[in-house]
């Protein structure tokens, strides 16, 4: 008789197929804990990315999965009316008299003016849309790394499982050969700081990707890119594919080395009027949302990190030959006597209550975006870096 594998109700003839079906376990696991499936929309999502191919089940635990959320899928469109707007158009025009069909015509205007207002709608939902398949690509990437590098360590015997299978009996199977052979093989390991799992595919598809942005609570939610100082505003009109895009993208200034981490990492965004990309920083002269909006979470490639905001300022570009203070060239304090000038300007620039606790040798986060209170306004945020 030959070796059954058992995981609740279902059964593997063999130690291959059973392994496939607490990795496809694994997975389930993990994207319980990223997405809430009855929210609405990510059934539906998540359907369509394991039927695409982006996340792969190999086991009849994985199937059942999908059948779950198809039944899911099927229960959000039976919700979904079946008349299409053209129906409940026709059907009114029906109804009218010769002088409401006239009536409906002068309204041709406003509908145009309307129809601007979707396209304009239409584009910023495009950009959104853009942002959801970038995260889900960061989040398939972080699955698929770490549930290959819990693969690895099951062989090698480096972690129990936490189902224990319940055996008939059989002869032996042979398992351990492959946990020896990779024991076996030398690993060297590269210089330098390395790649987080979660952003490798991002960065292979675009180097400039430097990390990820985000102020919970908020729409703010966006990678970073690194600028470079041939075209240091390339990513003011342009997306993260490199596309032109009037909202352009987050972008970090070209002098900034986030790896070597400078004292001051600048980050800027357009202040749009849909609220899209820096567009919410405005909020930011409200104190009371300040107090409830102080973290921000800024992942480089590298490493994670979060920061606390301290100050809030308004401030201008200054033009070529006008002396004062430029918040924006502050990249690296150099010395402490001028940090301490850093800190005097910031303080005359912050426009919310409350000390500013800043320290020589901390690590700041600029977030800097156009302000119109005056010509050339700007408004910026100054967070400092919480220890890990």
């Amino acid at each position: 008789m030959s070796r059954v594998y058992c995981i609740g109700k279902f059964q593997f003839s063999s130690y291959e197929k059973y392994q496939e079906a607490l990795d496809d376990i694994e997975k389930i696991r993990y994207i319980s804990k990223k997405m809430d499936i009855n929210e609405n929309g990510v059934a539906q999502r998540l359907y369509s990315l394991i039927r695409e191919g982006k996340i792969i089940f190999k086991s009849a635990i994985g199937d059942d999965y999908l059948l779950y959320l198809s039944d899911m899928v099927a229960e959000d469109y039976k919700a979904i009316s079946k008349t299409t707007f053209a129906d409940r158009v026709a059907g009114r025009l029906k109804k009218m008299s010769p002088g409401q069909v006239v009536g409906a015509l002068c309204m041709t205007g406003a509908v145009v003016c309307f129809l601007i207002f979707l396209g304009s709608e239409y584009h910023d939902q495009q950009k959104i849309r853009e942002m959801e398949r970038i995260k889900d690509e960061q989040e398939i990437s972080a699955a698929s790394d770490w549930l290959s590098a819990r693969f690895i360590e099951t062989l090698n015997g480096e972690e129990e499982t936490e189902e224990e299978p319940v055996l008939a009996q059989s002869d032996t199977v042979e398992n351990n050969v492959y946990g020896a052979e990779l024991a076996q093989e030398t690993v060297e390991r590269p210089q330098g700081p390395q790649v987080l799992p979660e952003y490798q595919k991002l960065y292979e598809e675009n180097s400039d990707f430097a990390g990820w942005l985000t102020i919970p609570g908020t729409g703010i939610d966006y990678p970073v890119m690194q600028a470079v100082p041939e075209s240091s505003d390339f990513y003011l009109t342009h997306n993260y594919n490199g596309e032109e895009d009037i909202n352009g993208s987050i972008f970090l200034d070209s002098r900034n080395d986030f790896e070597q981490q400078d004292d001051n990492l600048i980050v800027y965004g357009h202040n749009m009027k849909s609220g899209l990309m820096f567009g919410e920083l405005k909020n930011y002269l409200d104190e009371a949302f300040v107090n409830e909006h102080r973290t921000i979470v800024f992942n480089t490639i590298y490493e994670k990190a979060q920061y606390e905001v301290v100050a809030v300022c308004l401030s201008k570009v200054a033009q070529e030959g006008e002396e004062g203070f430029r918040y924006y060239d502050f990249v690296n304090a150099g010395n402490e006597k001028s940090f301490k000038q850093y800190l005097k300007n910031i303080k005359k620039m912050n426009v919310i209550s409350g000390d500013i606790d800043l320290s020589y040798g901390d690590k700041l986060l600029t977030l800097s975006t156009c302000n119109n209170y005056i010509e050339d306004g700007r408004l910026f945020l100054v967070a400092k870096k919480c220890s890990p």
